[in-house]
């Protein structure tokens, strides 16, 4: 699923394991239950996506992209671009 188109899909419950979704475009995307054991997020979109009440980690999202309305599991956050400011 690299590099895949699933902007604003539905896939609540859904067996992502170890899933290739690097540079794939899952904004606005519903994911709540999933299982995202080891599934790769590098360079992915994951704006306005709702992850909440998965098996994410911080390890998976580091070099994912998303914007202030993406969802986490409690504990993650997204990577804050280096604005310059110390």
């Amino acid at each position: 699923m690299r590099h895949a188109n699933l902007r604003n899909a539905k896939l609540n419950d859904a067996e992502l394991r170890g899933a290739d979704l690097s540079g794939a475009d899952l904004s606005l995307t519903v994911m709540t239950g999933a299982d995202l054991d080891h599934a790769n997020f590098m360079g992915a979109n994951l704006a306005g996506a709702d992850l909440a009440g998965t098996n994410l980690t911080q390890k998976q999202i580091e070099r994912a992209l998303g914007d202030k309305a993406t969802k986490l599991p409690p504990g993650l956050r997204l990577p804050v671009p280096d604005e310059g400011a110390s």
